[in-house]
């Protein structure tokens, strides 16, 4: 038997596991896939992790380029962020990669938003009321709406697009695109006018609504595949179970007494766990695909792009700071990544640009585009000389569009055996936009949901 924590409530349960631990495998060593291989062996089985490319991560992953490492999107963590958090400190990754920071939202000149070391919810009132760029009728319009969706449990029709749930509230045009807009891209990578509001109000309840350090932001100082996927790997691996780089899985065999991967892997179940617009392209049988739970409907998915800009310079200038936004133009933030890095010292400043969610950026070449947000840049730092380098990196399906109206299937499938993770999988819990604490809440959810699946076979 093993002690299973609840994530909400804290307590503890006892799960029964079968006698002989099950072996399961799990298809895609994105973070979803990773927290599913811990969450198996933390509950006595053995996790096989198959991934078709040569470096973990998925869709927040390591890229090299001439020479240096860069990320395929720059990503920040929450405070919030409970269950990746958890896992993190079950396999041993230390706080120092990543600097955690009080709440936020830097837009100079026209904005600045920052959350005091004070208990919450005090920090959130004060940090509204102390807001620079909004008027005193903007600040008490949008605490009156934090008070609402408070007394409401967070619980907004699900029919309403964030636009909507900020309308009926009367929030304000500078509260709206100075703070919500900015949130609500960032978290959930979908514009305001199509966001889900509900969505939305999950992630306000986790982040804003808890305890003061759950508004903190993590901002990593090093690469995603570094942050979690590779020391999970290296755990995985040091209790028995194994991960597979560049192994493609072309076919999942379902039978009464197990699975078979690629016609010779014989496993107890199987764990799918990539994103949506990897599933029809696994080139499974169509018994495998029926067992997968890929209803027709699914093929509506619609997704958002994340769009990184990077620029090399030969100088000793810096941002701001380590991370700003703005709020007109192509980019959204700015991060500075010698700032958040452990060696400040380093001759070349590396500048990474988002561009969060679809947009006009899309028609754009990419000479072009890195052109004109490098005249954003500018804007804001003009001493910055020519860039020694650039590199746009465009992640297009980066995430499932959040809106109220997206597809969530289910962990549970039609066998018995095989199980669902990914961001956009419906949680048992709550469900979360398609973020790295999405990913992992799915995974840790699909293993459980597996190894209790397995029970009968015992």
């Amino acid at each position: 038997m093993v002690g299973v924590e609840d994530m909400d409530h804290g307590v503890t349960t006892v799960t029964k596991i079968p006698a002989i631990p099950p072996t399961i495998a799990i298809i895609g060593g994105g973070y979803s896939g990773m927290a599913a291989a811990i969450r198996v062996t933390e509950l006595g089985g053995t996790a096989i992790v198959y991934e078709a490319a040569r470096i973990l991560g998925g869709r927040a992953r390591r890229v090299e380029y001439l020479g240096r490492t860069l990320d395929n999107g720059q990503h920040i963590l929450s405070g919030a962020y409970r269950e990746l958090l958890r896992l993190m400190d079950v396999i041993g990754v230390s706080a120092r990669v990543y600097d955690r920071v009080p709440l936020r939202l830097s837009m100079p000149p026209v904005f600045k938003f920052r959350a005091p070391l004070l208990p919450a919810p005090l920090h959130m009132a004060f940090a509204l009321l102390g807001a620079v760029g909004l008027s005193f009728d903007d600040k008490i319009r949008a605490i009156r709406m934090m008070r609402a969706l408070e007394k409401s449990q967070f619980r907004v029709d699900s029919a309403l697009t964030v636009y909507s749930l900020l309308t009926s509230n009367h929030q304000t045009a500078n509260a709206i695109n100075y703070l919500w807009q900015p949130l609500t891209v960032s978290a959930l990578n979908t514009p305001i006018q199509t966001a889900s509001a509900q969505v939305f109000a999950n992630v306000l309840c986790d982040a804003l609504a808890g305890e003061r350090e759950a508004s903190d932001l993590l901002l990593p100082k090093v690469d995603l595949t570094t942050l979690f996927p590779e020391p999970a790997a290296v755990w995985v691996k040091a209790r028995g179970g194994d991960v597979k780089l560049g192994l493609n899985v072309s076919s999942i065999a379902v039978t009464n007494a197990g699975v078979l991967i690629n016609e010779q892997d014989s496993v107890d179940a199987v764990i799918i766990a990539v994103g949506p617009h990897q599933r029809d392209g696994l080139g499974l049988a169509d018994s495998a695909n029926n067992a997968a739970n890929c209803p027709p409907e699914n093929n509506l998915q619609r997704f958002e792009s994340i769009t990184t800009i990077y620029y090399g310079f030969d100088s000793r200038e810096k941002l701001p700071e380590p991370m700003f936004g703005q709020a007109a133009g192509l980019a959204q933030w700015f991060f500075d990544r010698r700032q958040l890095s452990d060696t400040p010292n380093a001759p070349e400043l590396i500048v990474s640009a988002v561009i969060s969610a679809n947009g006009p950026h899309d028609s754009l070449d990419n000479e072009n585009l890195a052109a004109q947000v490098l005249a954003e840049l500018k804007y804001h730092v003009p001493a910055l000389p020519a860039p020694t380098w650039q590199k746009v990196i465009r992640e297009k399906f980066a995430t499932f569009a959040c809106t109220p109206t997206a597809p969530r299937i289910s962990h549970i499938t039609n066998s018995p055996r095989v199980f669902l993770a990914g961001d956009d999988v419906s949680n048992p819990i709550r469900n979360y936009p398609a973020t790295l604490e999405g990913a992992a809440r799915n995974g840790v959810a699909a293993a459980d949901a597996a190894i209790e699946g397995l029970k009968k076979y015992v």
